[in-house]
């Protein structure tokens, strides 16, 4: 990567910790929709004794697993593990580059993004705890591609588009052709924004595409003023999630996320480098620092000298 690249990529990630927030106000806004009685299919709503009490009572943290699921390939493209800190009312999101080299239960070593694909959410879950040296709480699946019918169901979704996008690729059904510029987007020109990836930055652009669409999203779901249609909007987002929340979690977490202010958030990636290991490509953790690499987030993220605000992004 050169350094123009890379300059530019430390400052796209500033915006990746809004992903995993997103995650849990768009789960939380379907939930909420099916609380108030629009979703006759709904689990059983709570009561409002348990709605006031806090989900998360004698927990000063939790660690959430947020994974981006491509269902063209069954890998999950797009792994955080985001620290929530209720007593510091902060969130410090480590990224996991989707091809970084990790021991998976049951299987060879392989690509992390392929431990959901080859054993589903617990194996995903057992693969990055064992890779990080730390015990995940929680689990939140989005399945990104699923959202087309859910940007169509909203009216479309403004996005700020970066630049020109072009891209063909007919043996996967794959044609993108976007135009820079702010832009309303129905459900098939978000699939082409958030699956293009064909620049300098290679998948660390999709991932702040994808990231950046979820953030927009979100918004749009709560600006939302049509409730005939928030049944068929209930079970559309439903569908496309894949988690071990309980509703009242959710719930808190998607306040939490609505609330928070962006320099709050603290952002960082796995420490590693890009090696072949037996003819492929992988993204190979420095060994010295990968069982530290949340602890070293957390600490620098409360130092004045290497933590600016606005959304942090660490190295």
């Amino acid at each position: 990567m050169s350094s123009e690249t890379a300059v530019s990529a430390r400052g796209w990630w500033r915006r990746v910790g809004w992903g995993v927030v997103s995650f849990t106000v768009i789960v939380g806004a379907a939930i909420a929709g099916a609380l108030l009685g629009y979703n006759q299919k709904a689990p059983k709503p709570v009561t409002i004794r348990e709605l006031v009490t806090p989900a998360f009572e004698g927990m000063p943290r939790m660690r959430i697993l947020a994974l981006g699921l491509d269902q063209q390939s069954g890998n999950t493209d797009t792994i955080i593990v985001a620290t929530v800190d209720f007593e510091k009312k902060a969130v410090y999101a480590l990224s996991i580059p989707r091809d970084t080299l990790a021991d998976i239960p049951g299987h060879r070593p392989f690509k992390v993004n392929a431990a959901y694909a080859w054993g589903g959410l617990q194996t995903a879950k057992q693969t990055v705890e064992n890779l990080l040296g730390v015990t995940i709480d929680r689990v939140v699946l989005v399945r990104l591609e699923g959202f087309k019918r859910i940007v169509d169901l909203l009216g479309g979704v403004e996005i700020d588009i970066e630049k020109d996008m072009h891209y063909v690729d007919r043996k996967q059904r794959l044609y993108i052709h976007l135009k820079k510029g702010y832009r309303l987007l129905d459900g098939e020109k978000a699939m082409q924004y958030v699956r293009f990836r064909h620049d300098p930055l290679g998948d660390l652009g999709r991932i702040y595409r994808q990231q950046k669409f979820l953030k927009a999203l979100a918004a749009k779901m709560f600006q939302w003023q049509q409730l005939d249609r928030l049944p068929e909007l209930t079970r559309q987002v439903m569908k496309q999630l894949e988690t071990d929340m309980t509703t009242r979690e959710v719930l808190q977490l998607a306040r939490l996320g609505k609330e928070l202010p962006p320099e709050r958030i603290f952002t960082g990636v796995l420490p590693g480098q890009s090696q072949s290991v037996n003819g492929l490509s992988y993204y190979v953790p420095d060994e010295t620092r990968v069982y530290r690499a949340l602890e070293e987030l957390e600490q620098s993220a409360e130092t004045p000298t290497t933590a600016t605000k606005g959304g942090n992004t660490l190295p």
